[in-house]
């Protein structure tokens, strides 16, 4: 009885020893209307990443895709963005050896936002589907996590009402 019980414990505390509880998540940001925006796909705790497909949604009205960059976190990874939709992006990244890590950028999105949106917005970029895979071609599971992009309006221009361009004297 003794036995069974360490060995459970042993297998107990090896699974939870290796195993990572991956997550991939956009983090919360705010920005301006007419702005360009960058925003960090991240990932915290992955172990041996060597392929990913990502699937992203985002609202055309309000956002337009400029481009994707990799991060030196998975610059050894080779990528493609399949931008030609407005409103949705295919991401594809593979390598030939697996990365690790925890909380990093695996990809920057730049985006332009509209200009002259009035009051303040939030959207999102949904990621509707997620597959990736170690180097041992292996189904990584992870959970997903999207925070909103929140966006207001410019600030006044100087010369404007508020402004204190005319209010000195010499």
């Amino acid at each position: 009885m003794l036995i069974r019980l360490s060995l459970c414990s042993a297998l107990t505390i090896f699974g939870a020893a290796t195993a990572w509880g991956t997550e991939v998540y956009i983090p919360g940001l705010k920005a301006r209307t007419g702005e360009s925006v960058d925003i960090p796909i991240m990932i915290d705790g992955v172990d041996n990443l060597a392929g990913l497909k990502l699937i992203m949604k985002y609202d055309p009205k309000i956002l337009t895709f400029k481009k994707g960059v990799k991060t030196k976190h998975s610059d050894s990874l080779m990528h493609i963005i399949n931008d030609k939709k407005p409103g949705r992006l295919i991401v594809v990244m593979a390598g030939a050896k697996g990365i690790a890590g925890k909380d990093f950028a695996i990809l920057n999105l730049t985006f332009d936002i509209k200009v002259g949106l009035q009051g303040n917005h939030a959207t999102t970029i949904e990621i509707s589907d997620l597959e990736m895979m170690s180097d041992q071609l292996k189904n990584i599971k992870c959970d997903i996590k999207v925070n909103p992009l929140i966006i207001s309006p410019q600030p006044e221009e100087a010369g404007t009402k508020g402004s204190l361009k005319n209010n000195f004297t010499f």
